[in-house]
């Protein structure tokens, strides 16, 4: 984790380490102030300790920061005060003051993968001062006193405003940051969630502790061995649910049915296995689920628009460069 100073602000930008010596991801947090902090994060795995959150420098004893998350990309798990979970999807923007759950052992990003922008407000006096000279002091007072009288965080589609704004965020802390610029970026992104409404999402699905449980142990299950063909109909019973049951907690937590989430997770190892293996076409067809090579070459296809020999020859040409 790298350290270094520039006008006034603290950068942390470091990588998150997997297996085999693989990055799993990667983060950059600014430190404005002892008020402010803005991160981008880009995940590619389905959890992390949390322990990659929980650096003393976003902690203040006994403050509840205002957080503000916006997914471009992936899924998110938000555990709720209440017990329930929700998702954030991409082009969602969250808003909450001490609503989430706390005391996780880890993030769950259920299609391993996750890009996005946070911001942390720590409220304070010095923060106010700050932002008063633009107006912003008002709306985000206004915000806080919005969600404190709430039980769950606001999450909602971003308008084009609010996601044009985060893209400039996403691209001033990529890039050799000013600090001076990415508060004008944080203060314009305030004044716009000032017209966002704070109604009710009927659409929002929320899982109970079980029901996600059952989900991520089934993946587990199908993961082991892909040559296996699970139905939902098996692992439904296995877990004492309907298939049914099985079904729309595959969908709340992964964000697409059952079917279409494994044909993807299928699809992407044996490109893998293609990439990095010295097996033929035809094992690695049977490695991912498919004894007839034609259907899996037709599915390979179908999913990565190229067929499978063809990509092989690709990659080798790219390997050769």
């Amino acid at each position: 984790m790298g350290r270094n100073e520039k006008q006034k602000g603290t950068q942390i930008q470091f990588t998150i380490p997997g297996e085999n010596n693989e990055h799993e991801g990667k983060m950059k947090w600014i430190v404005l102030n002892e008020c402010l902090y803005i991160g981008y994060i880009d995940i590619w795995s389905r959890y992390l300790p949390d322990s990659v959150f929980r650096s003393p420098s976003f902690r203040k004893q006994g403050t509840v920061p205002f957080k503000i998350n916006y997914c471009f990309k992936g899924r998110c798990e938000v555990g709720l005060n209440s017990g329930t979970t929700t998702f954030v999807t991409g082009n969602e923007i969250a808003l909450d003051y001490g609503t989430s759950g706390d005391g996780k052992k880890a993030f769950f990003y259920p299609t391993a993968e996750y890009e996005g922008i946070e911001v942390i407000i720590v409220p304070s006096e010095k923060l106010s001062s700050e932002i008063s000279i633009f107006g912003a002091e008002k709306t985000a007072d206004n915000l806080i006193e919005k969600l404190s009288h709430r039980n769950e965080p606001v999450i909602t589609v971003a308008d084009k405003r609010v996601k044009r704004c985060v893209e400039e965020i996403k691209e001033d802390i990529q890039g050799d940051y000013d600090t001076n610029l990415l508060m004008a970026d944080i203060i314009k992104l305030l004044l716009l969630l000032g017209d966002i409404s704070f109604d009710a999402d009927k659409r929002r699905t929320y899982c109970t502790p079980s029901q996600v449980d059952i989900a991520k142990k089934a993946l587990e299950i199908i993961m082991e061995d892909l040559s296996i063909r699970h139905t939902a109909a098996e692992l439904a019973s296995e877990f004492g649910v309907s298939e049914s049951s099985l079904k729309n907690y595959f969908r709340a937590v992964y964000g697409r049915g059952y079917n279409d989430m494994i044909r993807e997770i299928r699809m992407k190892k044996a490109a893998e296995l293609i990439i990095s293996s010295k097996k033929s076409l035809g094992e690695i067809a049977e490695d991912v689920g498919y004894q007839n090579q034609s259907r899996f070459s037709d599915a390979f296809l179908k999913y990565h628009k190229v067929l499978p020999m063809e990509f092989k020859r690709r990659n080798f040409k790219e390997k050769i460069k």
